[in-house]
């Protein structure tokens, strides 16, 4: 369903969680009657007269036509609220479910805004109160801003903890949501899944063996290990660590029956950003408007002019990632923004229309969908999917299943297994555990102990993990894959371990910094570790982020000028806004300033 989305002025904040007024109600149920009737001039004639002078009423009229053929009647409706004088409506039509917003003028007409789109439930963030203290000696009233928007659409008992590290001052600040209010708490010391942050320090065992004169990156491990690869397939330690090896991303020796066979589809897409949009150059000067108005050009060029989608390419920004069609092939699995994926997967072939996503607008054409082999997906597998995928099942894999995509080798491409795998062979070097292993040569040395590898270890400080839905969840056992993502921690441990990074005279960790391998112009990889360009300050973030069933982490540093910023959460990595997390990482890396108050990143 194409958006319509009008924001001809810019709105001044107002009261949030309003009742329905009496005028937004009378416009509401005029404009469902009308509507429904296809009185489109009646329509037209709620509106201001600076909104018909935007809005003309051929314009208006093709548009609620266009509407009213695809989505049909409107049979229902209801008020959610009114937020920054915009009064918001949820409209069941016969085919489609839509957000309507609209503005309302001094003189009682709809004004500068007039808004369709997809409906979201939003009763979690409609129903937040932010109770959040305060106090400028820990962090900034901006800073607590974007911690409440961020968090806001997450469950009841959702724990967020924070710390930011700033030189030799590291402030700790932490919440939780309770009863749909979300409050400072102090848990600086409790303890979270920290998922596949875990990486970095598995890349940290690979550099001490090769500081140790154990191996060298580039040898393969092959040479290392008891068995033969299947098929004489030859891995380096290196390729392992930057995720260049061409390995899949989860291995697929998992128990057979819940394995999904998974569609395959192709799209192309033209990508429109506007500056502040998730991973924009600094070049990109579109605001949201503007590039919204550049898409719905694109967009009925290609549909009512009939101007073929080629035409357009050279508008995309997004050309590291398909071919240079701006062609893309992905499974339901893959890594993709969710509303890009959904869109992809649940229309039909020939589709074309502008989808929203963090990154901008993309016009997307569904070009080619496909049955492909069975893969993994861990949403179908137990509460606990790695608790039974032991090192006899990844010795199995390493002799009867590998497999090397050959298109993909040297090119990054992110695998759980290549960790596993990696973490495997490191132990059978040494010929230690992994666990204990990571505790001689890490957690000891940097003082880490309230960090584990088991979560019965970590006592009444454990937080419970939150599925999903926001019921609790199990703690995972990564068995086999624990070098993956299999560490438990609180942000005081991972402070001390991320302040260490800055020490310039530590070989080991000066290994794992070093770039290895150029992704696109704002991302890099080293060991373990991803290097973020960033687009206001020739200065690096090395971040990372881990999700479980029950977690999500993200952690950030900035080594030049000795910053970063490390939160844990018990945020399901498969609730639907758990990207926020990142993001909030992100965004509050932005809100660091110097001795004199100047911001790092202006």
């Amino acid at each position: 369903m194409k958006k319509l989305l009008l924001l001809l002025l810019f709105i001044p904040l107002s009261i949030l969680g309003q009742d329905e007024s009496v005028e937004a109600k009378m416009l509401a149920e005029s404009f469902i009657t009308a509507y429904n009737s296809e009185d489109y001039k009646s329509v037209f004639n709620l509106f201001s007269s600076e909104t018909k002078k935007a809005l003309p009423i051929n314009e208006v009229t093709d548009f609620l036509k266009n509407l009213n053929s695809n989505a049909g009647k409107i049979s229902a409706n209801e008020f959610i609220r009114e937020e920054n004088n915009i009064s918001i409506y949820k409209l069941t039509f016969e085919n489609w479910v839509s957000e309507y917003r609209f503005s309302i003028n001094d003189n009682k007409k709809i004004g500068d805004v007039f808004y369709f789109d997809t409906f979201k439930e939003e009763i979690l963030a409609g129903l937040a109160i932010n109770s959040l203290s305060n106090n400028d000696k820990i962090i900034s009233k901006n800073q607590t801003k974007l911690i409440f928007e961020k968090s806001k659409y997450f469950p009841n008992n959702t724990q967020i903890s924070l710390a930011f590290i700033n030189g030799d001052n590291v402030n700790y600040y932490g919440i939780k949501r309770k009863n749909d209010s979300i409050v400072y708490i102090n848990n600086n010391q409790h303890i979270f899944e920290i998922g596949s942050i875990t990486k970095v320090f598995t890349a940290n065992l690979l550099a001490k063996a090769a500081i140790d004169n154990k191996i060298k990156l580039a040898d393969y491990i092959n040479d290392y290990l008891n068995i033969k690869l299947n098929n004489d397939n030859r891995i380096s330690f290196k390729s392992l660590a930057n995720h260049t090896s061409g390995l899949p991303r989860m291995p697929t020796n998992f128990e057979i029956e819940k394995l999904d066979s998974a569609d395959i589809v192709k799209v192309r897409h033209i990508l429109i950003p506007y500056k502040d949009a998730l991973a924009s150059s600094e070049d990109v000067q579109n605001t949201k408007l503007s590039a919204k108005i550049r898409a719905d050009s694109i967009f009925s060029e290609i549909i009512t002019n009939n101007v073929k989608f080629e035409s357009f390419l050279s508008f995309s920004s997004d050309t590291e990632v398909g071919n240079e069609f701006g062609e893309i092939e992905f499974t339901i699995f893959d890594g993709f923004a969710p509303e890009f994926r959904d869109f992809s997967f649940n229309n039909e072939i020939g589709s074309i229309d502008i989808v929203e996503t963090v990154f901008g607008y993309h016009i997307i054409e569904i070009l080619a969908k496909a049955e492909k082999k069975k893969l993994v997906n861990l949403r179908n597998l137990d509460d606990n999917p790695y608790k039974y995928y032991d090192n006899d099942d990844l010795e199995d894999y390493l002799i009867n299943f590998l497999e090397i995509d050959k298109n993909a080798l040297g090119d990054s491409s992110y695998s759980n297994l290549g960790f596993g795998i990696l973490g495997y062979t490191i132990s059978e070097i040494y010929e230690m555990s992994y666990e204990d292993l990571v505790k001689q040569v890490i957690f000891s040395k940097y003082k880490m102990q309230n960090t584990f590898l088991n979560a019965e270890q970590a006592d009444i400080r454990l937080v419970n993990g939150l599925n999903k839905d926001g019921r609790e969840t199990a703690n995972w056992d990564l068995s086999a894959m624990v070098s993956a993502g299999g560490i438990l921690s609180n942000v005081e441990d991972l402070v001390k371990y991320g302040v260490a990074h800055f020490d310039e005279s530590n070989i080991e960790l000066n290994l794992l910094k070093e770039k290895t391998i150029k992704v696109n112009e704002q991302i890099d990889v080293g060991l373990g570790w991803h290097i973020i360009n960033s687009e206001k300050s020739e200065n690096k973030w090395h971040w990372h982020n881990g999700g479980t069933g029950g977690y999500t982490s993200s952690m950030a540093l900035d080594i030049k000028n000795k910053i970063g910023l490390v939160i844990l959460s018990n945020v399901s990595a498969f609730n639907p806004f758990q990207g926020n997390i990142d993001q909030l990482c992100f965004e509050l890396m932005m809100t660091f300033k110097d001795k004199n108050d100047k911001l790092y990143y202006e």
